[in-house]
């Protein structure tokens, strides 16, 4: 198996890994739970305010702020990551 974290020049595997702990510590859910097509709303039974406030959380973690659109635009864990690393 391949050491993912041997690679810190491009940074994004080191983003990805800590956008999926920071995800995993605030929703409280194993991180093997989360997967790119985990919808929000409908798997991990989150309302419209918990998103809300779950993306607040992450903005400040990640020092990266969406606009009203972007969030709007969120569904998936996968939605997440597109936003937070690109």
């Amino acid at each position: 198996m391949t050491n993912l974290t041997a690679y810190p020049a491009t940074g994004f595997v080191t983003r990805s890994a800590d956008l999926m702990t920071n995800l995993s510590n605030e929703l409280r859910i194993p991180g093997e739970r989360l997967h790119t097509f985990t919808r929000l709303q409908d798997d991990l039974f989150l309302d419209q305010m918990d998103v809300k406030l779950l993306i607040a959380s992450l903005e400040s973690r990640m020092e990266y702020y969406l606009t009203e659109e972007e969030m709007a635009q969120i569904e998936t864990v996968g939605d997440i990551q597109h936003f937070f690393l690109r």
